[in-house]
């Protein structure tokens, strides 16, 4: 898709009446979703223009995002705020080459990315800028990834309404376009995966399918009970903004933001938050329940489903789907089904975390 200096003019003054630039900042394609972003500069002011062609943007849930900005900017945290269109709609659309576009508009943010998406490409110089930065109390970690997990408690608090859509992370629900939630697809696709190029390994990985089902549908027993709010939900470093020392800002992006469960927020952020290494560990998601703990007060229902929930989230998602596209023998697939059983047979203690 070609984002062309007319297109994005267009679509710049459905938001602003006389731009004196457009630019593309990024785009990004993938089968159906198609994104990107400008930015608008006029009356020595600048702005984000904002993009999308998928099945989960549309003007409803923009629509709701407005009170996620709200929550989060009386919590003492930023986001842009979403600038009305001439018309005074939050979202308006426009048409290229045949494909809608919902576009939106926000402020131009006045902080620095946690990350860039040059740093992105360069993992390594990047994890020595985030070595420089202020360390939490234990001095193990980047502060402003406790004070963001801080932030996403206080929204869990809040219990914020919600009548226009999931979150991405959502669970045992699937997402806006989607047939299943992420882990169930990611089930799917692995099952599929092992099943043509590992026939020998069919029989334990129809064992572990089955012991995987049991878990989710007595997590599915709880889960409709446990509390709920609405996330931002995309907690990457390139989505969080950091102050000129290096503490936590904000968040920009609200694509996948949406109603979710307190305690899926916090598991999975626990599960594939921040650090990749060591993602199967409990340990981190606990230490991540704790957190959350001081700001929200766990209820005897998300007790109970935390150990089920955590089977369900860190036994198989992309890491183990990836991993045994990667795997070339049989003993390679073995060992991730190994890992699937490992997460299947534990049973975290979560409790001293929650009720401490």
């Amino acid at each position: 898709m070609e984002y062309s200096s007319d297109f994005l003019d267009r679509a710049a003054r459905l938001f602003f009446p006389d731009p004196e630039a457009v630019s593309l900042i990024a785009s990004s394609e993938r089968e159906d979703d198609f994104r990107a972003s400008a930015l608008v500069s006029g009356s020595g002011e600048r702005y984000v223009l904002k993009l999308a062609s998928n099945a989960f943007t549309h003007a409803a849930r923009i629509e709701g995002w407005k009170t996620l900005v709200r929550v989060t900017r009386s919590l003492g945290a930023y986001m842009p705020d979403l600038i009305p269109s001439a018309s005074g709609h939050l979202s308006e659309q426009i048409e290229s080459d045949g494909r809608i576009f919902t576009v939106w508009a926000e402020e131009f943010a006045p902080f620095e990315l946690a990350q860039t998406e040059e740093e992105f490409k360069d993992r390594e110089a990047y994890a020595r800028k985030d070595a420089a930065r202020p360390k939490n109390a234990e001095g193990a970690a980047p502060a402003w990834e406790e004070e963001l997990i801080l932030l996403y408690a206080k929204l869990g608090a809040k219990r914020i309404p919600c009548g226009w859509g999931v979150s991405g992370y959502a669970r045992l629900t699937p997402f806006d376009g989607e047939e299943t939630d992420e882990v169930e697809e990611c089930v799917r696709l692995f099952g599929g995966d092992l099943r043509d190029r590992f026939p020998a390994l069919r029989s334990r990985w129809e064992d572990l399918l089955c012991r995987w089902r049991e878990n989710r549908d007595a997590l599915a027993a709880l889960y409709s009970r446990l509390p709920t709010s609405v996330f931002q939900a995309d907690w990457n470093d390139t989505n969080v903004l950091l102050t000129d020392d290096g503490h936590f800002a904000g968040l920009i992006d609200c694509n996948i933001a949406g109603e979710d469960t307190v305690l899926n927020m916090a598991l999975s952020i626990g599960r594939v938050g921040f650090n990749e290494d060591d993602r199967e560990s409990a340990d981190r998601a606990r230490t991540v329940l704790r957190l959350f703990s001081r700001a929200y007060r766990w209820n005897g229902d998300e007790i109970d489903a935390a150990p089920l929930l955590w089977k369900y989230i860190s036994a198989l998602f992309w890491g183990e789907v990836n991993d045994l596209k990667k795997a070339e023998k049989e003993e390679e697939a073995a060992a991730i089904l190994d890992r699937i059983e490992k997460q299947l047979s534990e049973e975290a203690d979560f409790r001293s975390a929650m009720e401490g």
